[in-house]
Order: C-alpha cells, then sequence, then structure tokens
C-alpha cells in the first residue's frame, strides 16, 4: 500500500495545484507577491476627530431636511395636542364645551 493514497484521501482531486492545506509534497508556487503595511505607518484613526466635523458636518446637513421636517411636525401636533388637552381639562374649556 502507497503512504500518498492515505495521505490524499478526501482531498482535492489531482488536477488542484495546492493539494491540502499544510500539504508540504507539493511543488513551491512561484509568483506570488505579497505587500505588508509597516506598523509604523499605520495608524488607527489619524485626525479622526478632525475629519469628523467636517465632514460629518457636510454629511448630516445634506440630510438635516429628511429629519428635522419629520421632527417639527411631530413636537408641533405634540404641543398642540398638550395645550388643547390643558385646555378641555380648565374651568375655562368645561364652561365653553357645556351645552346647556
Amino acid at each position: 500500500m502507497r503512504p500518498s493514497i492515505a495521505r490524499f484521501s478526501d482531498m482535492p482531486g489531482p488536477r488542484v495545484y495546492n493539494l491540502w492545506w499544510g500539504d508540504k509534497g507539493t511543488i513551491r508556487q512561484k509568483g506570488i507577491v505579497t505587500y505588508t503595511l509597516s506598523p509604523f505607518q499605520s495608524k488607527a484613526a489619524p485626525n479622526m476627530l478632525r475629519n469628523y466635523l467636517f465632514n460629518g458636518y457636510r454629511r448630516l446637513s445634506g440630510e438635516a431636511l429628511f429629519f428635522l421636517i419629520p421632527f417639527g411636525t411631530g413636537y408641533a401636533i405634540y404641543s398642540w395636542a398638550k395645550s388643547y388637552d390643558a385646555f378641555q381639562n380648565s374651568k375655562a374649556g368645561h364652561i365653553a364645551g357645556a351645552k346647556h
């Protein structure tokens, strides 16, 4: 029994280049280039606060109409309903609503 048969069981077929993860019996691949970034060059969030002040303001001001108009309408309805309820529950509201 050949040891390669047991080693390649349940692995990809013979037409693949890299047979299995960690298999050292394959030919070394050539022409693969990897790039890395130096840890001295990478910054987690350079100028994050300054960029958000300008770019965030620009982005939020472009969307202001989409949340200010519904919020203003809702607040106007709420304040009208609250004052109307206060009037209905007051003495003047009871007198105005009385049908004697």
